[in-house]
């Protein structure tokens, strides 16, 4: 499964245009699923309490807002200072016609497919940065919370899985890697 490094994230961040930029953003800073990112609305970011909710999702197929993939998928998420900042500079700029925050020109939401085949891997291509879908956003996160030291039921409750296994199962071997480190790093401490 391709995992975007947090490198990858940062320059697809800073060279892609809007609103491509603010969906890879929410996607790569939160862990959402793309579908999630597309169904928020602006009443789901609330700039008070710091939190976005995560309540709904776009059906890649047919387009249409559903409910999320579980009930543990049903959140409220932190936002962090500098997703606030963005997310204040994209709605000052939203035309308030729909109550999502990414909708086409026919005020539909965006085609997680087609975003991704016209938008994300041209981007990707022009950067020189091995292909990947919405999903490698997801990975990256999950992957870099670890490396960060987040433990794995922090990372379960980000990705709003309903069980840790589910997240140690996909993302394991970040904590292998991460295992590794730490008994190498033991033994330079221990062994001259």
């Amino acid at each position: 499964m391709r995992c975007f490094t947090d490198d990858e994230m940062q320059r697809i961040i800073a060279n892609a245009p809007e609103p491509l930029q603010t969906i890879v953003t929410i996607t790569a800073v939160l862990g959402l699923r793309i579908g999630e990112t597309l169904a928020l609305r602006a009443s789901d970011v609330d700039f008070a309490k710091k939190i976005i909710r995560v309540r709904q999702s776009v059906d890649a197929a047919t387009r249409t807002i559903a409910g999320v993939k579980s009930k543990a998928s049903s959140a409220d998420l932190p936002m962090p200072k500098q997703l606030d900042t963005r997310l204040r500079v994209y709605l000052d700029k939203h035309d308030g016609k729909s109550e999502l925050l990414f909708t086409n020109q026919l005020g539909r939401p965006y085609s997680a497919n087609k975003l991704r085949a016209d938008l994300l891997h041209p981007l990707l291509q022009r950067l020189g940065i091995t292909r990947g879908g919405w999903h490698a956003f997801r990975h990256g996160t999950a992957s870099g919370l670890l490396a960060d030291g987040a433990t794995p039921a922090v990372v379960q409750r980000q990705l709003r899985h309903s069980n840790a296994k589910t997240t140690l199962g996909i993302y394991g071997h970040v904590v292998g890697d991460q295992q590794r480190a730490a008994v190498e790093n033991r033994s330079v401490r221990l062994v001259h």
